[in-house]
């Protein structure tokens, strides 16, 4: 033996459990127009669509509308997505 015997240690008991977390306490009715705000980026949104795309086509060529359009919704989509 080469003398670096370890001496054995004593097993660790286990951790205490952790508490439970405290739930949220539910602050009522939600805000009034809360729905409406949701529909209204979608209605801003529509109308990006219906007068962005076509202007973005006459003024740069189909390529750059849609690539553009698809670019736009992208980040749009995941902005109002992320959580």
């Amino acid at each position: 033996m080469s003398g670096s015997a370890r001496a054995r240690q004593t097993p660790k008991g286990r951790p205490a459990p952790r508490p439970a977390p405290r739930q949220a306490a539910f602050r009522g009715t939600p805000a009034p127009l809360s729905g409406w705000r949701r529909w209204r980026w979608v209605a801003i949104l529509v109308v990006a669509a219906v007068i962005g795309l076509p202007l973005a086509h006459a003024m740069f060529g189909e390529v750059v509308a849609l690539l553009g359009g698809t670019l736009l919704l992208g980040f749009l989509l995941g902005r109002w997505t992320a959580r």
